[in-house]
């Protein structure tokens, strides 16, 4: 079967054996059958829906072959879908077998890929800059890509009612994974540890939380199964945990089992990362404050101090927290972290799930196989090809940034702000006014005190008890009901039944009045001039305002992360137009808790601030709900608390970050730049050595030679992006402010190889020095040997020194004639644009 049309093939078999299946695959059909295939697949069909498949997720096999069936003029049959899965799933075995043959001629191993995922973050260079992070990752969990575990129907002996039984999935041991997944196995590692851990722990936890002056700890529960849980029993995997760099490269992938996103999750992603990178790594996670405390007190505190991880809480997320906890943990307030938001998770997220159809019901290996040749797809022909245009897109945003600080300083010369040490002063003051609040602010507990009181003024609304006025009234009426003149009523014995349950209300307040008088030894009953009553009143109160002013805030933070969504790009016009209608209908429960919190705000003593629709819905921070906190009026004329000051302080740290860009990017692009030059040498030079015939049966060379081609066509799939890279590079270089450098430098790697080389090289002399020397001792006298050996000893360092020259003088000659290919390859391309190359 080709593209467009269908036709018969005769393939002559290898007389040195191997079956009719290797035979069809040399004349590059892929059979839909082991032993005696009646149809095969061309692989450039195969290929055309792979990538097609890649680009859009939803296109399925179904509709595919039915597409082709329509090019060929043919009937759909349902078996023609199965017959193509099956030629795919080979077609991608032999890819995967491929490139693990190219891997090994190239001498990386299974951790290559993650330690060179993204040129810009890990490809370090000879004396650049010294950054406090030396690599941003952002983690978080979805759960579109959930799949259906496959159960059997059982019957109960009883009832015969079907129940589910023994799952009935068959078992496929296959591996998919290609580097990008961390196995089962790993991750359930976690899950003990932390199971034995966590209760003993529990106290310490609670103690971290409030040293560290994270108060956000309570708010996030999805870090434990929740009440969702119950609906886990249908499916397998439930969804995946990933783990990208700040550039969108895929890091670790690891499969949600039976689960929503509980802790071992980040923490096998954390480990894996630490153990194989082992950097200063910043990692985003949307409640990155609960699980920095999780990482100090699980097994992984060593480690993770030993290599300075720090949790932190991507902008998108940060919203939702309070101001003391994003003083601590949003990126724009941690030193180092440039303009990086760490939400690329969401970014991804919204193009993957389009993978939900085709995973939803596969099994667990095809499964796998669909999200790591998504992955290893979207990373080499997106992530990559767009990783200069991310760079030279930060650089230019950057830049901007920088030119609104002379407005800035316009605004502190009229405001009397003398420098910018009052914007850091404004901020600590804060975070130490946050944290004293924190500290000496009283939990929203009703406390027995409060009961008491507001039993006894329930009980004495107008002088009288309303639940013995309503038991009168209940009780006449059944009275009432029983007299001999009462005409019959079905609706007598309610009447009584209300009256019973009218009677048992007034003894259970009044014994709760007096259950509460025995706890707080209250010998005489309060009354509203006793010192106690009108103390606990202004408690009553502050509660009331204290809880008003919770309501109102969790409105608002859910109106914000609805907002977001809405201008969200990948957000369907659908979408859009429900979350405006949820807006809509939202918006009159957030009218109606402003008017609680205006109504518990005036009933202090003083009041506290009126606020206004206008006034709330333009709140873009919780530090204004903070303040609210506050009963004291003072706190009002602090500089940081008015609008436009802590407009300005934003304003300022956003340029310190973007200063922290631009030091950033000077460094990361001179490591793609280098790595491109790199990574065309390295590979070009193991095509030249796989082609040469050396000393070679004719077997292997006809083995490395096909090697070879391989290694080509990696080469050019690895560099087809390069030159557009280039191009984006030089064109930033001519921008104004630009202080970076395109000149390729060294990278550590390549130092360790040669200092690795020469060190193999010097035990080599030494040993050919050895055995000569000993050699010579059986013939010649002992001083004639002597002599002889240090003879040797300088000729073979002479040679090893011209070994060394000769080699550096092979690398200038080799980065010349890459500035030419690269010079040459721009003079073609001259006429085009960036998208275009």
């Amino acid at each position: 079967m080709c593209l467009t049309d269908t036709s018969e093939v005769e393939v002559k078999l290898d007389p040195r054996g191997g079956g009719i299946a290797p035979a069809l695959i040399r004349e590059g059909l892929v059979p839909c059958a082991p032993w005696t295939p009646s149809v095969a697949i061309t692989v450039r069909v195969l290929e055309a829906y792979r990538v097609a498949h890649v680009r859009c997720p939803q296109l399925a096999i179904q509709p595919y072959v039915k597409s082709l069936c329509d090019l060929h003029g043919v009937a759909f049959r349902p078996y023609l879908s199965q017959q193509f899965s099956i030629a795919y799933d080979v077609y991608l075995a032999i890819r995967r077998r491929t490139d693990e043959r190219v891997m090994k001629a190239l001498g990386r191993d299974s951790t290559w890929r993650l330690k060179h995922a993204c040129p810009a973050c890990m490809y370090k260079l000879q004396g650049e800059d010294v950054l406090i992070f030396e690599m941003l990752t952002a983690m978080d969990g979805n759960d579109s890509l959930k799949r259906v575990l496959r159960w059997s129907r059982a019957d109960n002996e009883g009832d015969g009612e079907p129940t589910l039984g023994k799952s009935k999935e068959r078992v496929d041991n296959r591996d998919a994974s290609d580097g990008y997944y961390l196995s089962r196995e790993k991750v359930d590692t976690w899950a003990k540890i932390w199971r034995q851990t966590r209760y003993a722990r529990s106290k310490l936890l609670t103690v971290q939380f409030q040293d560290d002056g994270n108060p956000c700890a309570d708010r996030w529960k999805n870090m434990v199964n929740d009440v969702t849980s119950k609906m886990w029993g249908i499916f397998d995997e439930t969804g995946i945990f990933l783990a990208l760099c700040r550039h969108g490269f895929v890091l670790v992938i690891a499969d949600m089992i039976r689960s929503g996103e509980l802790a071992k999750y980040p923490l096998a992603v954390v480990q894996e990362l630490l153990n194989v990178v082992g950097m200063k790594i910043g990692a985003g996670y949307d409640i990155g404050c609960h699980f920095d405390a999780t990482v100090k007190n699980s097994e992984l505190g060593d480690l993770a101090r030993r290599n300075r991880l720090k949790c932190l809480v991507g902008s998108f997320h940060g919203h939702a927290h309070n101001r003391l906890c994003q003083l601590s943990f949003l990126a724009t307030y941690v030193e180092g972290m440039g303009l990086e938001d760490l939400e690329g998770c969401e970014r991804y997220f919204s193009r993957s799930n389009g993978l939900a159809k085709s995973c939803r019901y596969a099994s667990r290996f095809h499964r796998q196989q669909e999200i790591t040749t998504y992955a290893k797809h979207f990373d080499s022909f997106e992530t990559y090809a767009n990783l200069s245009k991310f760079l030279c897109t930060n650089y230019r945003q950057s830049l901007g940034i920088l030119k609104t600080e002379p407005m800035l300083c316009d605004w502190m010369r009229q405001e009397g702000v003398r420098s910018f040490d009052e914007l850091h002063s404004w901020l600590r003051e804060e975070r130490e006014y946050l944290v004293g609040l924190k500290q000496t602010a009283k939990t929203n507990v009703e406390t027995l005190e409060m009961e008491y009181v507001q039993k006894l003024t329930y009980r004495m609304l107008t002088n009288q008890c309303l639940p013995r006025a309503k038991y009168k009234v209940v009780a006449e009426e059944a009275r009432r009901a029983r007299g001999d003149d009462a005409a019959y009523v079905p609706g007598v014995a309610k009447a009584e039944l209300a009256r019973r349950h009218a009677k048992e209300k007034v003894e259970k307040d009044l014994e709760s009045v007096q259950a509460l008088e025995a706890v707080l030894e209250v010998a005489e009953r309060w009354t509203l001039a006793s010192p106690k009553w009108a103390a606990t009143v202004v408690e009553i109160k502050r509660r009331k305002y204290q809880l008003a002013l919770d309501v109102l805030e969790l409105l608002i933070v859910e109106r914000i992360f609805e907002l977001t969504k809405m201008n969200q790009s990948q957000t369907g016009y659908k979408m859009r137009k429900h979350i405006a209608k949820a807006l809509q209908a939202r918006s009159k429960a957030v009218k109606s808790a402003i008017d609680r919190y205006n109504a518990a705000a005036m009933l202090l003593d003083p009041p506290m601030p009126h606020l206004t629709w206008e006034q709330v819905v333009e709140y873009a921070f919780l530090a204004d709900f903070d303040i609210l906190r506050d009963m004291h009026a003072e706190v009002q004329s602090r500089p940081w608390t008015r609008p436009a000051y802590r407009m300005a302080m934003d304003r300022y740290f956003k340029i310190v970050r973007a200063r922290e860009e631009i030091k950033r990017l000077n460094v990361e692009i001179p490591r793609v730049v280098t790595w491109i030059r790199d990574e065309y040498r390295v590979l070009r030079k193991k095509e030249v050595e796989l082609w040469a015939a050396g000393n070679k049966s004719e077997e292997e060379l006809e083995a490395d030679r096909g090697l070879a081609v391989q290694v080509r066509k990696y080469r050019e799939r690895r560099g087809r992006f390069d030159a557009a890279h280039m191009r984006r590079f030089r064109a930033l270089a001519k921008d104004p402010g630009f202080t970076g450098s395109l000149v390729p430098g060294t990278s550590l790697e390549v130092l360790e190889a040669r200092r690795e080389a020469r060190e193999t090289r010097r035990a080599a002399t030494q040993e050919q020095m050895q055995v000569d020397s000993e050699e010579e001792e059986e013939v010649e006298e002992v001083e004639v040997a002597s002599t002889s050996t240090g003879a040797v000893g300088r000729e073979a360092e002479e040679a090893w020194v011209d070994e060394e020259g000769d080699e550096e003088l092979e690398e200038a000659l080799s980065a010349q004639l890459y500035t030419l290919s690269m010079l040459a390859v721009d003079g073609v391309g001259a006429g085009r644009s960036d998208d275009e190359g």
